[in-house]
Formats: structure tokens, C-alpha cells, sequence
């Protein structure tokens, strides 16, 4: 678990903000290469890792997690240091006050994005500040400021990661960071003479703002089946079951109108007579991930998609289980070593 973790807390650290994701480019290509047979970066900025089977002309599985994560971006700097932003994905406002921050300028620097005192604005508040409401505190003066920062500059969260109790661990960007683990361990842990398909592993730039680059890598690939993997709402207060899965019970299969449900119900028979627990979820029509642009890709992609159960998404602190992480690459490792002939 010891090293589950520590490639967790290194993924997490690179800084991959949606459209910057280049910036951890070298990091994740040494984490990832002793796994991998090759690996390349398309004009997108995806990452296409591919491990070959020891069988000749294996069928193409694609295994897709998107490597970026929501932040923010500089868009007016103020005297004092202050500097306004936008979000870059979904944002929840009500939690960034206070929030440490890196601004990569022409020098990584630090800030706070400022915080009224509940003296001031009254206990209880129960309204959101808005974006253009929220200003970070860098310290500089106006002037050495500009110097470091500019408008456009992009803005990340400051959180490492840190370990709870049963195997649960907090940190920023476990969406989708987790299942690019678990996608890292698949590779690891598989063994080319058992696998059934040549695993194309994509991690997929530019989920949060547009669900583009999974799209595009797909149609270079042409796989012959598609496993998107995605985090999904954990079952907290609040979230209604029928939306969420429980964390710590293994990763989610999802069914729906935009996934192949055949391939999804194959999925579940051979998980079900391997004794390999799994949980379900419904989704009626879109699943607002990667895999709705997926499936459409070429003449179409059968699609399945995977999720981990994460709480506290789009924060600096989404808590995940590894206990999840570890049954999204069972049941991954499951599936590339079983026949095609089998899954169709």
C-alpha cells in the first residue's frame, strides 16, 4: 500500500491544470515508462502509453483517464499584491476562501486567496462568494509583482496529500489523478503473456474544459473496445444514493444510455463469476465524461466507463479509498485478460 500511495502523492503533485497539462509531461513519463513498451505525446497534449501483448495482432484496448484538474486563471492584477482570477472548470466558491495557492508566472510563487472575517459578513452566511468576488494575497507590492505575474498566468491548488484513516487519503486533484493510479498499476501489475489485447492507456488533456482530448486521441487509436475511467460521487450527506456509490466498497460500473451496454453486461458476468465485487450505477443518458465523446468517435466505440468513488470533488480536498483504486485495476486486469470473442 506503501507504494500505491507514494505514486499517488507524486501524480497529485504535478501541476496539470486543464489546458497546462504539458507541465508535468517529464514527471509522469519517468513515473510511468519501466511499464510501458512506448510512450508519445500527440499536438493535444495527450499521453499515449502502450503496452503490447506477446500475442500477434492483439485487438486495441483503450484504458482512458484524463490527467487534468480544475484551477484558476490570473485575470487583473491590483496594488497591494492582490490579484483577481477566473475558474478554469467547475469551481465551488463556497470553499475557496483561505485556500493556499501556486501561481505559475515566471517563477512559481505563493498565495492566499483572501478570506472575509465572519466578525464582518455575519455567522452563518449561507451565501456564495462569486469568482470576481475573490481576490488572492501574494504579498508583493504592485510593481515586483507584474514582474513575476501576468494576465493569463494559471493558478493551482497548494495541497499535498496526506493519509486518513482506512486507507482513505485527501489531496487536490484524486479526480482524476486516482484513476490514472489505477491505470499506472494495471500496467505494472499485468503480464504481457496473459494479455488478451495490446493496452493503449491515454491520459487525456482538457476533460474539465471540454472533454476534447480523449476524442481525439480515440480516432488516432481506433480501439476496438474503450474503458473510460472517471471519479463519481461518493455516497456523503447530502448526495442521494441514486447518484453516488460508497466509498471503500470498490470501484463503480456504470450504466447508460451512452456506454455499450453489452460490453457492460459481459463486464459484470465475468466479474460476477471471477468474485470480483463491483458496484452500480445508473446513469439514464450522459455521464458528462470522456466517455460521451468517445463512444461516438469513427463508425463508434464500444464504450464501458469505471468510476472511483470521491468525495469533496473539484476541492482541495477530494478524498478517494485506495481499497478503490486497487478494484478499478483488478477489474481492469480482468478484462484485458480475457478474450475479446468473450467481452463482444
Amino acid at each position: 500500500m506503501n507504494e500505491l500511495t507514494n505514486m499517488l502523492s507524486e501524480l497529485c503533485a504535478f501541476p496539470s491544470v486543464s489546458g497546462r497539462e504539458r507541465a508535468s509531461r517529464e514527471g509522469i513519463i519517468a513515473l510511468a515508462s519501466p511499464y510501458f513498451d512506448e510512450i508519445r505525446e500527440d499536438s493535444f497534449g495527450n499521453l499515449l502509453l502502450i503496452k503490447k501483448s506477446a500475442r500477434e495482432n492483439a485487438p486495441k484496448l483503450m484504458l482512458d483517464a484524463h490527467f487534468d484538474e480544475v484551477g484558476m486563471m490570473v485575470s487583473e492584477l491590483h496594488e497591494g499584491g492582490f490579484l483577481s482570477v477566473c475558474a478554469i472548470g467547475g469551481l465551488d466558491t463556497r470553499v475557496l476562501s483561505a485556500t493556499e495557492v501556486t501561481i505559475y508566472g515566471k517563477r512559481e510563487i505563493y498565495g492566499v486567496v483572501s478570506s472575509v472575517p465572519p466578525h464582518i459578513i455575519g455567522r452563518g452566511s449561507a451565501s456564495a462568494p462569486k469568482m470576481n468576488e475573490l481576490y488572492i494575497d501574494t504579498g508583493y507590492d504592485l510593481d515586483t509583482l507584474k514582474e513575476i505575474v501576468s494576465v493569463g498566468d494559471v493558478v493551482e491548488f497548494k495541497a499535498g496529500l496526506i493519509t486518513l484513516e482506512n486507507n482513505r487519503v485527501v489531496s487536490k486533484s484524486l479526480d482524476d489523478k486516482a484513476c490514472v493510479c489505477a491505470l499506472i498499476t494495471t500496467a505494472m501489475l499485468c503480464e504481457a503473456d496473459k494479455l488478451t489485447f495490446d493496452l493503449y492507456v491515454t491520459l487525456s488533456a482538457q476533460e474539465e474544459t471540454g472533454k476534447n482530448g480523449a476524442r481525439l486521441v480515440a480516432y488516432e487509436i481506433e480501439p476496438d473496445i474503450a474503458i473510460i475511467t472517471d471519479v463519481n460521487f461518493a455516497r456523503d450527506e447530502g448526495v442521494e444514493e441514486t447518484d453516488s456509490i460508497e466509498i471503500g466498497k470498490g470501484a463503480g460500473i456504470d450504466i447508460s444510455s451512452f456506454t455499450n451496454i453489452p460490453l457492460t453486461r459481459k463486464i459484470m458476468q465475468i466479474l460476477d463469476r471471477a468474485k470480483i465485487p463491483y458496484q452500480k450505477i445508473c446513469e439514464p443518458s450522459r455521464t458528462s465524461t470522456n466517455n460521451d465523446g468517445v463512444s461516438i468517435c469513427g463508425k463508434g466505440v464500444r464504450t464501458a466507463l469505471m468510476s472511483i468513488p470521491l468525495s469533496s470533488m473539484h476541492t482541495p480536498s477530494e478524498v478517494v479509498c485506495l481499497d478503490d483504486i486497487i478494484s478499478m485495476s483488478r477489474i481492469l486486469l480482468e478484462i484485458a485478460y480475457t478474450p475479446i470473442e468473450e467481452l463482444l
